[in-house]
């Protein structure tokens, strides 16, 4: 796969962040260049563009090496050095070259269409800019930092050997219950050891993220967040009624999976170790994949079936490193696609250990590479920046797209009950969604709780949306969102999740009608980028971005169909 980018042609090849000495020249050409035309403004708004992305991409690969080992000190140096010494400096800097950029009477000859979106960002991003913010963003960077090191070098010991978080989960799917039970203490016990720094740290972060909001002359972070998340195509309301939504039809579809679950196991009730089993064939746990190199090798010949393109992009990040995909002690929690917005490439990061969930995390995070990939030509950053609603289309659409994965599952009866889990996932997060951001919002707008309070807040706003059906031992639900790394690294970017998934499962739909038809528009959407509003980025792939009721009570009684047609072939099998 041959692949060329934009080269540079104003910054040197070699330039590093290092120091911001090194940044500092161009920024200055920059801050005092004249234009006597519009050719003159429009050759240095494409380089304000390289700086852009050259800067954004030696950022990302700070951020990539530290997590790949957040106990090496060097990439931990980096990584800080960039957080408290250079993007302190560069936010200063961008707020004056976009400063210039709107002023400019030359703006008003750029293509209108083309730039809306551009010129959005631009303009939140000065109304929103306080230097007295600066040093308190820095702060809450470097405490979210602190959170991931925190996580990241939890191990448990099992039958004598230590396993990270990750890797211990995977005990939770065996079928001796005792077992199970076993693990679980000792993994919410690594976690519950930590528990009160965690606190005490997110204590921090909320009075930092409040006094930003305050700067800027908001009353609360959750106004100003969502603001700052540049959520101009929708409003609050919209969370309110996804939240309304899941109350409404999610929970009880939820419960009876609950219901199916604690009957399937022979249990009187369900307890937190109960829910990651596989409750069609409790036996055997679904293991698609044993090393890293069967999990990329199979996955060439998943993405084949969906689109001969998307399995060609896996192949390229897999031949130029690209692809950093197993569980190992020190690494950072979670999973995620960086975007190098200078070489136009992805990179994905995550902590498989063999587990069926993971095969659909790599699926999920493939979808934000394929997006990466599809806009790289989209000339200037600002207008390949889509917003998170976006970029989770892209990926939870891929996860649905992948549901038939022969490769990985050649016995039917054990494909029918990856179907059966990954159906079973979309509808258990919908309420996982609703409660982050839920929780979220009233953390930020209430900012003067107390531990205790946000606590019993938790497990209120839990209830609200997935009821009781769990039997949670005694001061385990209160400490549950602690696990959520988005809470502490991404405040209130969580909600997009949801309403990507409803867009998610519209395409899926289309899928399983029209597969080509449906790929050819997914690819197109993915495409545009920015260049467009995100009701049309969804309108371009086929689906709906604000959903009717009736609408989405048509897809929930397809996939209650698909749940039951491949819980059919299971005891078929």
């Amino acid at each position: 796969m041959q692949l060329t980018h934009s080269a540079r042609e104003w910054l040197p090849t070699q330039l590093t962040l290092t120091s911001w000495d090194a940044l500092a020249p161009f920024v200055e050409e920059l801050r005092t260049a004249r234009w006597k035309s519009f050719s003159d403004f429009y050759r240095w708004l494409r380089r304000l563009n390289e700086l852009e992305a050259a800067v954004s991409e030696a950022a990302a690969w700070s951020f990539i090496r530290f997590t790949q080992n957040t106990q090496d000190a060097e990439s931990r140096t980096a990584y800080e050095n960039y957080i408290t010494e250079i993007q302190p400096k560069l936010s200063e800097a961008r707020h004056q070259l976009y400063q210039r950029y709107w002023e400019s009477p030359w703006r008003s000859l750029l293509p209108q269409d083309e730039f809306l979106n551009f010129d959005r960002l631009v303009q939140n991003y000065l109304a929103l800019y306080r230097p007295e913010n600066v040093p308190l963003e820095t702060k809450a960077e470097v405490l979210a930092k602190a959170y991931n090191e925190l996580i990241g070098q939890l191990t448990v010991e099992i039958d004598g050997q230590t396993f990270t978080l990750p890797q211990a989960s995977l005990f939770l799917e065996q079928s001796d219950q005792a077992r199970r039970e076993e693990v679980w203490w000792k993994i919410h016990q690594a976690r519950a050891a930590q528990a009160d720094r965690i606190e005490a740290l997110f204590d921090e972060l909320i009075a930092i993220r409040t006094q930003i909001a305050q700067n800027a002359g908001f009353e609360n972070y959750y106004d100003y967040r969502f603001r700052q998340l540049g959520r101009f195509d929708w409003s609050v309301e919209l969370c309110h009624n996804f939240h309304a939504l899941v109350e409404r039809s999610i929970r009880r579809l939820y419960r009876r999976l609950l219901l199916y679950r604690r009957n399937s196991l022979g249990l009187d009730e369900l307890r937190p170790w109960d829910t990651a089993v596989d409750v069609c064939d409790s036996r055997s746990p679904l293991r698609p994949f044993q090393t890293e190199e069967e999990l990329i090798t199979k996955s060439f010949a998943l993405f084949e079936q969906i689109h001969p393109k998307i399995a060609q992009m896996v192949r390229y990040m897999h031949e130029i490193g690209h692809l950093d995909l197993f569980s190992r002690p020190g690494k950072a929690p979670g999973g995620y696609n960086y975007t190098l917005q200078e070489s136009g490439l992805p990179f994905i990061f995550m902590n498989a250990a063999g587990s069926h969930s993971d095969l659909v995390t790599l699926v999920h995070e493939v979808g934000h590479a394929v997006h990466t990939f599809q806009s790289r030509d989209v000339p200037f950053v600002l207008q390949r920046d889509y917003p998170s609603e976006v970029a989770e289309l892209a990926s939870m659409s891929m996860e649905l797209m992948a549901l038939y994965p022969s490769v990985f599952y050649s016995d039917p009866k054990e494909r029918a009950r990856a179907w059966f889990q990954q159906i079973s996932r979309i509808i258990s997060i919908f309420p996982w969604i609703a409660t982050v951001d839920a929780f979220q919002e009233w953390v930020y707008r209430n900012p003067r709780h107390t531990v205790t309070e946000r606590r019993q807040k938790w497990v209120e706003i839990y209830r609200r949306f997935h009821g009781s059906d769990i039997a949670w031992p005694e001061g385990t639900l209160e400490v549950l969102w602690h696990r959520q790394l988005h809470i502490f690294d991404y405040p209130l970017y969580y909600i997009e999740y949801g309403l990507a998934q409803i867009g998610a499962l519209q395409l899926w739909y289309n899928y399983d009608r029209d597969p080509q038809g449906t790929i050819q528009k997914y690819l197109h959407a993915l495409s545009l980028g920015y260049l467009k509003s995100v009701p049309e980025i969804y309108e371009a792939a086929g689906v709906k971005f604000f959903f009717q009721p009736e609408e989405l009570d048509e897809l929930f009684r397809f996939i209650v169909q698909h749940l039951k047609k491949v819980r059919a072939q299971i005891r078929a099998a």
